[in-house]
């Protein structure tokens, strides 16, 4: 029997998470991840979410902070004990990029999977969500999660200059999922950690510059 054949190279991906998400809801081909859908807060009622705000400082100038956060490469923002970049569909370019890709900045319709590990590893789970803003004249960015996730909603993080001339950043997130339980307790805690760690790989490209 024939193989079918796929647009999607699954060896290219390193963590089985993603992989199986991707089995599981048949993303084969650049139409598959082109028709997929993400959250879209206009057409939610706000009072239904959960919010979750964290604020944090940089010593550096707003522009050279803003620049690193849209050109540090999803292998290098994405990593760490909790974190782990999988792979990117692009709307605009229609392509695939797997972590051992060039990267060049972060685009409006780039979706991003990522591999979070929870509860000290004793489950892993697959994200997807979709860049939905970039203002550079605001400086802010926004990303919004897939429907086909486990939680909707989206996260957007603010850049300003603080009173000391460095840079205050400020990621509010709105959330739901179908669990009272995850969303009061597992996670504000897990998100907690899940943007700290992102947050301090940025930083630490912008400590090497």
């Amino acid at each position: 029997m024939l193989r079918p054949v796929y647009d999607i190279d699954l060896s290219r991906i390193s963590n089985k998470e993603i992989v199986s998400f991707i089995h599981d809801h048949k993303l084969y081909k650049l139409d598959d991840f082109a028709s997929l859908k993400c959250f879209c807060k206009e057409t939610q009622a706000a009072e239904l979410f959960h919010h979750h705000v964290k604020t944090f400082h940089v010593n550096h100038p707003v522009n050279k902070v803003w620049e690193a956060y849209k050109t540090t490469p999803p292998k290098q923002a994405w990593c760490g004990s909790m974190l782990q970049f999988g792979l990117q569909y692009c709307r605009k370019q229609n392509k695939f990029s797997y972590i051992d890709d060039d990267f060049k900045e972060a685009l409006v319709g780039q979706i991003i999977f990522i591999r979070v590990k929870v509860l000290g590893g004793l489950a892993k789970i697959a994200v997807g969500h979709e860049i939905t803003a970039i203002n550079n004249e605001e400086t802010y960015m926004e990303t919004s999660y897939l429907m086909k996730g486990k939680s909707i909603g989206s996260q957007r993080v603010y850049f300003e200059e603080d009173e000391n001339g460095h840079t205050k950043i400020t990621h509010h997130t709105i959330y739901k999922s179908n669990s009272a339980f995850r969303d009061k307790y597992l996670y504000p805690l897990l998100h907690t950690k899940a943007i700290k760690e992102f947050h301090h790989n940025i930083w630490k490209q912008l400590n090497k510059s």
